[in-house]
């Protein structure tokens, strides 16, 4: 025991326990300014804490050990702008699962008992890194992230060939917060916001933010296919990963211009029984494009022929008779003459999600998705106050 460690005098009448457990350890890697982007790990540091000593830190870790049962814990105990932890080994890779608990002492609309419930649980068989890119999505203080090396499938050494294995356990704290409700914007659109990594053809992440108040939420995202809400006016930005450039933005769009190469496209046949056609969802000179307001003005209306390309209807308390692709828009983003991502928009009723009693508000809901840490090596992303 380090002598420096001394104890008061407890003095009690009684004292009863069934178990009293004190462990310490010397082994502690403090994780500051001068070193938070250059932390590699070996098998020598096993079983050693590494304790954010300053915050607003932005923190990358590579681990290189393979021995098998190497072991390190992350402790976050000031909250951090990022955290990247990576493996020197191409071939090692993360597996696990990681919670995230809500902040409770975050200023919202909710009671203290709902904000304590919120909790999202993000797991994985194969990542190539773990990736926070802001200390809303975990990196407030109190959080911990245990890692063990196990090797390959047999745990044993991988050889080149083989794939080994960083077991990831973590309780984090993040902000979890949902819009009380979602009212269409006056004079305003909202702006959904599709990040992704063309290299891997994915949409990494969805946001969705109010101009007006700056509030901004995941939209669920699944195999491409994204989450959006019946009656409210998107504007669309793409985002890539790799290098976190705005790429495409819906209101500036012009198809004459060359450098645009990014484009967004829609099926204006998805009901027909012929070969799908695509025409952009919005192009500044008007060339063949969609002149419809995205998503507000697809509402199904006989009197405007546009709307009838595609079965778009409010579904909350309504008598529904055509179910035939009911509130899908298909789409694709193209690099210039390419597509490189195919998904459908998936419309909601936000009378589906409106609560009319503010204590009702609670997790989980799967209207509305999350970003994953689990994540691939390329993946930049950048989510700061301007953004999320």
């Amino acid at each position: 025991m380090d002598k420096s460690q001394t104890f008061n005098t407890l003095e009690v009448n009684s004292i009863k326990t069934n178990k009293l457990d004190y462990s310490y350890s010397n082994n502690v890697l403090y994780i500051n300014n001068l070193n938070a982007q250059h932390i590699q790990l070996d098998s020598s540091f096993s079983n050693y804490y590494l304790v954010t000593q300053d915050n607003n830190m932005n923190i990358s870790i590579k681990l290189s050990s393979q021995t098998v049962g190497t072991r390190f814990r992350i402790l976050i105990t000031n909250i951090q702008k990022s955290l990247k932890i990576s493996c020197v080994y191409n071939n090692d890779k993360f597996k696990g699962t990681i919670k995230i608990n809500n902040n409770s002492g975050n200023v919202n609309q909710e009671t203290l008992t709902n904000n304590l419930r919120k909790k999202i649980t993000l797991s994985s068989n194969l990542s190539d890194i773990l990736y926070i890119p802001s200390h809303k999505i975990g990196l407030y203080n109190g959080g911990y992230i245990d890692l063990v090396y196990t090797g390959d499938k047999y745990c044993n050494k991988p050889t080149d060939i083989q794939i080994g294995y960083w077991l990831v356990n973590s309780e984090l704290i993040g902000s979890i917060n949902l819009p009380k409700n979602i009212q269409p914007l006056v004079n305003n659109s909202y702006i959904l916001t599709l990040y992704i990594l063309p290299s891997i053809n994915k949409i990494i992440c969805a946001t969705t933010k109010n101009p007006v108040d700056n509030t901004v939420y995941f939209n669920n995202v699944t195999n491409n296919n994204v989450n959006i809400f019946l009656d409210l006016t998107y504007t669309i930005h793409i985002i890539t990963v790799d290098n976190n450039n705005l790429v495409y933005n819906s209101e500036t769009y012009n198809s004459s211009i060359d450098t645009n190469i990014y484009n967004i496209e829609i099926c204006n046949n998805f009901l027909s029984t012929d070969a799908n056609t695509y025409i952009s969802l919005k192009d500044v000179i008007n060339n063949g494009s969609n002149t419809l307001k995205f998503i507000s003005e697809f509402n199904k209306n006989i009197s405007n022929v546009e709307t009838l390309k595609y079965n778009i209807e409010e579904t909350y308390n309504t008598n529904i008779t055509d179910y035939k692709k009911l509130n899908i828009i298909n789409y694709n983003i193209k690099n210039t003459s390419n597509t490189i991502i195919s998904g459908n928009f998936n419309i909601i009723s936000m009378k589906s999600y409106n609560n009319s009693d503010i204590n009702t508000n609670t997790l989980p809901s799967l209207l509305f998705g999350n970003y994953n840490i689990f994540t691939h090596n390329q993946n930049k992303i950048i989510l700061d106050e301007s953004k999320y």
